[in-house]
């Protein structure tokens, strides 16, 4: 355990016959750490090991790449992917920016792209105050001037989601979740109150420092403290005649909807890094969502946290991530007797490749395999769910955001230049063609067997080291296609 939070070994304490190992240098199960994990390392980890983040999960969890990946996403649809603010990522759209402040009365937020607990952030009204010296990378955003308010305080939600798989992607929604308020009553920003970060921000580090900050004391009040549980808001906001469950939908769509927009990245590099792995659980991250939620009742996707913080501060605190990283290593189906048979499977294929007599799985054979595994793993998590929903995947969510998760492919091949592997899906068997393989890497087979050149395309994408995969990461992150240019 690399972490600075206490919770984290009191929670994996409680789990019988689990035991903190004295390093990394060990042979552990579980590697957790509060910061991103190198892709080098993600190498290196045994078939029976399990980190807790994916490598290229940065991809959303920058705030840059966030909006970038989700305005590529609303070019092909602008009605799906409109629930994240106006964003402009500075200063590459700085010519665009500027020419919002030709309205009267705008406000926009801006936000250094790497930066956490509030820091850095600004609103500004006018062009004159927007930094134009950029030694880092911004994300503006358009301000929601008109926030749904609680007892007169603006408020977001930190949502625990818990990604488990990317190749099917398996989201799970935590039912606990914070709900933070801004320590000052609300008042819609002008030019002598937008300095004011405790009425603008609901950032709990920024709001903590005011004397006035209320600590909860009841976890069961939607009315206590400024900072209080998202089921009992959900229970205050039903008495008050909203509909909480249309809300709840469309809080789970965004979340599906910005994972997906990443996934076929996630897959590739997870492939990448373990191309002998086919079971896709060799990684999980619990990510942060932040919503916020305007007048009207709609959410609005701020950002996405990769390391949320698990400090428990109070009693609330306590209660929401003890549940949150109990029901998460519930889910991570720790098992001796599979570590023992993973072993053993490791050990026996390195005797027959030390004997010259291993024998390579066909396309074919591995596809079908890893849908039975996805199969029958879908069916053992929906018995283990504790206090987590299953947002993806499913029969019916697969069919519902087939053409979202297509055209999330076909912009991941554009940037990197070559065709994208073949999605494990639960719905359907592996398409094949006239000789039974699955199309792309059956007729790739065939042509091999036959003595044919490769395709061009096959020739604009070989394997890639894990050098290039970590290459290709920070050449993604800072916004480029994955190959340069010559």
């Amino acid at each position: 355990l690399e972490t600075k939070y206490e919770i984290l070994p009191e929670v994996c304490g409680s789990f019988e016959n689990w035991k903190e190992a004295p390093s990394a240098a060990y042979d552990f199960d579980l590697l957790w750490c509060d910061t991103a994990i190198a892709a080098d390392r993600f190498v290196k980890l045994k078939l029976y090991q399990k980190m807790n983040h994916f490598v290229g999960m940065s991809s959303i969890t920058r705030k840059n790449n966030l909006g970038r990946n989700l305005l590529r996403m609303r070019k092909q649809f602008p009605k799906e992917y409109k629930f994240f603010p106006d964003t402009w990522i500075l200063p590459t759209d700085l010519s665009d920016f500027k020419a919002q402040f030709n309205a009267k009365n705008k406000t926009f937020i801006v936000k250094p792209d790497n930066g956490c607990q509030g820091k850095g952030i600004f609103l500004v009204r006018d062009l004159e105050k927007v930094p134009m010296d950029f030694s880092t990378t911004y994300v503006a955003q358009r301000y929601i001037h008109r926030p749904f308010l609680l007892d007169g305080f603006k408020f977001d939600l930190r949502l625990y989601v818990f990604v488990v798989g990317c190749d099917p992607l398996r989201i799970f929604l935590h039912k606990r979740g914070l709900v933070r308020l801004a320590s000052e009553p609300y008042v819609e920003p002008t030019g002598k109150n937008i300095g004011q970060a405790m009425v603008h921000l609901t950032n709990y580090a920024i709001n903590k420092m005011n004397p006035d900050f209320v600590e909860n004391t009841n976890p069961d009040d939607a009315r206590d403290g400024h900072k209080r549980s998202w089921e009992a808001v959900q229970d205050h906001l039903r008495s008050c005649g909203h509909d909480v469950d249309q809300l709840v939908a469309e809080i789970e769509d965004l979340i599906v909807k910005t994972l997906i927009a990443v996934q076929p990245s996630l897959s590739h590099f997870y492939h990448s890094c373990q191309p002998e792995d086919v079971e896709n659980a060799m990684c999980f991250e619990i990510l942060g969502f932040d919503v916020m939620l305007d007048h009207k009742l709609q959410p609005w996707l701020l950002e996405v946290n990769h390391a949320p913080s698990f400090a428990a501060e109070s009693e609330l605190d306590q209660v929401v991530k003890t549940e949150v990283l109990t029901d998460s290593f519930v889910l991570l189906n720790f098992s001796p007797d599979e570590r023992r048979r993973k072993k053993r499977e490791a050990r026996e294929k390195m005797e027959q490749r030390a004997m010259g007599v291993s024998t390579k799985q066909s396309m074919e054979e591995r596809a079908v395999l890893e849908q039975q595994i996805a199969r029958e793993r879908t069916v053992w998590e929906d018995a283990h769910l504790g206090r987590f929903k299953r947002l993806y995947p499913s029969e019916a969510k697969e069919r519902e955001y087939l053409q979202v998760h297509d055209a999330a492919v076909g912009i991941w091949e554009m940037l990197m230049g070559g065709t994208s592997r073949r999605s494990v899906r639960l719905t359907e068997a592996p398409p094949e063609d006239g000789d039974g393989r699955p199309d792309a890497e059956g007729k790739q087979e065939r042509r091999k067997a036959a003595g044919e050149p490769k395709s061009e395309k096959e020739k604009e994408a070989p394997k890639r080291t894990p050098e290039q995969v970590r290459e290709v990461v920070e050449r993604l992150m800072a916004g480029c296609s994955a190959r340069p240019r010559p």
